[in-house]
């Protein structure tokens, strides 16, 4: 009889969503995974969920991760590796094979996540049998499944999104009654070419829809559930034709739950605007700045014209929202980020948030960091390198930009 593989997907997280301590990502895998035709017959999968909050990073080493590697599946008994490689689980990754392999991992590894781009994911993994580039729901089985790769391979397997499994339909993400916070997508990637954005697809720039009666059947559990707030994690949630429709069978169940949207200004119409009224709905704006030139370099064009007489629209309708700004952008200097805060203010806008620019592997502002002489450097204890320095400001005049962040933080909090 042919042995069942037996795979172990271990992530990095830093906040663990319900008691599973199971992410949204991870149960998108494990539910894919689990609905595969060949699963319980070739193969099998665990999940190992690390936390890598401020609290548990101190007690954290590699010694112990594989130990509770080793506590989920003995070594010699696991045939699959996958570990997610993210810009905070990075260093960790070849210190974990390494040790796995001298506790007698004998099995195959596979490595997907932001930080997998097949440009230079065998440099910085070179311990790797698989690499994982894409969405993985359709590759990672693929992966478990290869017996006669004898080098490393790069895979790279469509996703059939119309048809994806649901984790929270079968189980793969569980819900308790009146949970606090989920999170949940209606779609994967995003049309613009944000250069510091990994949300997009970065190879075909493609976004790809999910099947709607597993939109509607989710959103019937999640009203059964009494769930409190729903994070969706859509890009731009109000750019796709079928956001209306989503919206309307919220209405139309009764949705109380807060629906968290990720949307752009320049999509905000009163049609929009008279659904959400019907609902409990916050937005979030990504506006990244007010600065033309700056919204050029990192291909964020905004239309200006239209953010203001959106903003106005949203107020009229008394919508609630927050905007948020990046610093540390190529051609942005102290003066220009406090212009985007002021423009903000100027109109009245309640909730403000700046976040640190950090590259990420695989984006065109990563390859071009150079170009801009970007300098990064670790800022807090997440373990993320950010900008801290380029051409436009130096590291001092980054700490005044960070400040400012800071006092925008405090404002809100005494809000």
């Amino acid at each position: 009889m042919k042995k069942i593989k037996q795979a172990l997907l271990v992530t990095f997280d830093f906040t663990q969503r319900g008691k599973s301590g199971t992410g949204f990502a991870a149960g998108s895998l494990l539910s894919a995974c689990r609905s595969h035709e060949l699963y319980g017959q070739q193969f099998t999968i665990e999940h190992l969920a690390i936390p890598m909050s401020t609290v548990a990073k101190e007690r954290l080493s590699v010694a112990k991760i594989v130990d509770e590697i080793r506590q989920t599946i003995p070594l010699a008994h696991l045939d699959r590796l996958a570990l997610a490689c993210y810009v905070w689980s990075s260093s960790l990754i070849e210190p974990i094979i390494k040790l796995c392999k001298e506790y007698g991992f004998k099995g195959k590894v596979i490595l997907g996540g932001y930080q997998i781009n097949s440009k230079s994911c065998r440099e910085l993994y070179p311990s790797g049998d698989f690499y994982i580039s894409g969405y993985a729901e359709a590759s990672l089985p693929e992966a478990i499944l290869d017996e006669h790769s004898i080098l490393s391979r790069i895979v790279d397997v469509p996703v059939n999104f119309e048809k994806l499994a649901s984790p929270y339909l079968d189980g793969s993400l569980m819900l308790e009654q009146g949970q606090d916070m989920i999170h949940w997508e209606t779609r994967r990637g995003c049309v613009f070419k944000c250069n510091f954005c990994a949300h997009r697809d970065l190879k075909n720039k493609k976004v790809h829809l999910l099947g709607m009666d597993k939109i509607k059947q989710e959103l019937d559990l999640f009203k059964r559930k009494d769930v409190k707030k729903i994070n969706v994690l859509d890009p731009i949630f109000n750019n796709e034709p079928n956001h209306e429709e989503i919206l309307k069978y919220a209405i139309k169940i009764g949705l109380t739950a807060l629906l968290s949207l990720q949307v752009r200004f320049e999509r905000i119409n009163e049609e929009f605007l008279q659904l959400c009224a019907q609902l409990n709905v916050h937005l979030e704006f990504g506006l990244q700045t007010a600065v033309i030139s700056e919204s050029r370099i990192i291909e964020r064009a905004n239309n200006m014209n239209k953010v203001d007489k959106s903003i106005a629209l949203i107020q009229q309708w008394q919508q609630p929202f927050e905007v948020s700004l990046i610093y540390g952008l190529p051609g942005q200097t102290v003066d220009s980020f406090q212009y985007s805060i002021e423009y903000l203010q100027q109109r009245n806008v309640a909730i403000i948030k700046a976040f640190p620019l950090m590259l990420l592997e695989g984006t065109q502002l990563f390859e071009d960091k150079n170009k801009f002489n970007i300098t990064e450097d670790f800022i807090d204890d997440s373990g993320i390198p950010h900008v801290v320095a380029c051409d436009s400001f130096s590291r001092g005049e980054w700490q005044v930009m960070h400040q400012y962040a800071q006092n925008l933080a405090i404002s809100e909090d005494a809000a």
